[in-house]
């Protein structure tokens, strides 16, 4: 069709579509580029431009109604301009359409990242699902700003339900899903949770005394369920976390050389548990638990074999504390042996599991071991995770603080000793 200037006087006058016709494409004769598109139910807009490498572009302005003539005709110019300065107007649409929306960022790029990363991907998860994506997961990745990560943490607080170190996960986890979108280059922009405002957490000061670990270890000793009590005893002499030792193979323990690996540690990387001589004990024990429950299954396969007739053989249990009613599984909890040892042992009733690995620390900082040497063994990422530990051991610090004294001779070496 020849180029006409497009007029409202034209486009009120545009005669119905022919039968059959689908649109009709109107080029105008003083704008280059510039094209009224007719279709039955609107008219829109259009500019027409070849870009920089020579590729040729149809960038739509918007419908007849929505905008006027004049409107679309300036915006038209202005969009020419762009390309002669060597801009792609469609390109930046179309980079900008792409951005994904916080949810579907989640569910199809993060959520599988650290589920393939990350031991600890389900609290993350959980996270995201619960509280983080029904607040923001609608919203594209370049729209969220520092006002919607503020109004999701007052919004945390105001529940009341979550403590500060969850409500700062919550926070961590959002500060975290950005950076790996911006380091994807998913959207261009800055990471919106990059200074959440991290609520102070209070560390909780509970851990055993000698005494308190001696009656927790005769406890275990007598209690009824002697996997799950040899699962906490492995826990109270390692410091190791629950999931190591409850999740923990046979292939994995290392008698020789005293060492528990651990295939996917918390930061998702492999660790190594040192075995003491007691943990090597509590293990032994396993051993033998271990060669009587394979002689009794060995026992009932055999009776339960018929002439001629299979049975299902699913081979010994890997688990070193064993399910002991799914074949193949590691034990389901540890909370029933748990809470029988506390009472027991006459132990508070709120000490948690953890509070073992802890005590394990603590015990560590008290002897004099070096920080660092107890963060290798907790298997700590950071120095700062195992700084809380300096303050339960006064002792030590008094003994350092006094050896200034001791050495500007202001104390002689006895009485420095007798002070510390």
């Amino acid at each position: 069709m020849a180029a006409i200037t497009i007029t409202r006087t034209l486009l009120q006058k545009l005669p119905p579509l022919p039968k059959g016709t689908a649109k009709n494409r109107i080029f105008d004769d003083k704008l280059a580029g510039f094209i009224a598109e007719q279709r039955a139910s609107c008219t829109t807009f259009y500019l027409r431009y070849v870009d920089s490498r020579h590729r040729r572009h149809e960038f739509r302005i918007g419908k007849l109604g929505d905008i006027t003539l004049d409107q679309a005709r300036k915006r038209a110019e202005q969009l020419k301009a762009e390309v002669s300065l060597g801009g792609d107007p469609a390109a930046v649409l179309a980079k900008l359409r792409a951005v994904p929306s916080v949810e579907e960022f989640a569910r199809d790029r993060y959520i599988p990242h650290i589920q393939e990363n990350l031991r600890g991907a389900h609290n993350i998860e959980a996270y995201l699902r619960m509280r983080i994506l029904p607040a923001i997961g609608k919203k594209a990745l370049d729209e969220v700003t520092q006002a919607d990560v503020a109004d999701l943490r007052r919004k945390l607080i105001a529940a009341g339900d979550l403590a500060n170190g969850t409500i700062n996960r919550h926070l961590a986890t959002l500060r975290a899903m950005f950076n790996q979108a911006l380091k994807w280059e998913l959207y261009e922009g800055r990471n919106p949770a990059a200074s959440p405002n991290m609520l102070r957490e209070v560390h909780r000061d509970k851990y055993l005394s000698p005494a308190e670990t001696q009656a927790l270890m005769r406890a275990l000793d007598s209690d009824k369920d002697q996997i799950a009590a040899a699962a906490l005893a492995l826990l109270t002499v390692t410091g190791a976390r629950r999931d190591e030792i409850k999740l923990a193979t046979w292939e994995n323990v290392d008698f020789g050389r005293g060492m528990l690996t651990v295939p996917r540690s918390k930061n998702g990387r492999p660790r190594y548990i040192p075995l003491s001589p007691f943990a090597v004990a509590v293990l032994e024990r396993q051993v033998a638990r271990r060669d009587a429950a394979e002689t009794e299954r060995q026992a009932a396969l055999a009776k339960a074999r018929a002439p001629g007739k299979p049975v299902e053989d699913k081979g010994p249990n890997p688990h070193v504390f064993p399910s002991q009613r799914r074949p193949g599984e590691p034990m389901e909890g540890l909370r029933g042996a748990w809470a029988r040892a506390k009472k027991a042992a006459g132990l508070a009733a709120d000490l948690r599991i953890h509070d073992l690995r802890h005590s394990f620390a603590s015990a560590l900082a008290n002897a004099g071991t070096p920080l660092n040497e107890i963060g290798t063994v907790l298997g700590h990422s950071q120095l700062s995770t195992t700084t809380r530990y300096a303050h339960h051991s006064p002792q030590r610090l008094i003994a350092t603080a006094t050896t200034a004294s001791t050495a500007w001779n202001l104390m002689t070496e006895s009485e420095g000793q007798n002070a510390a």
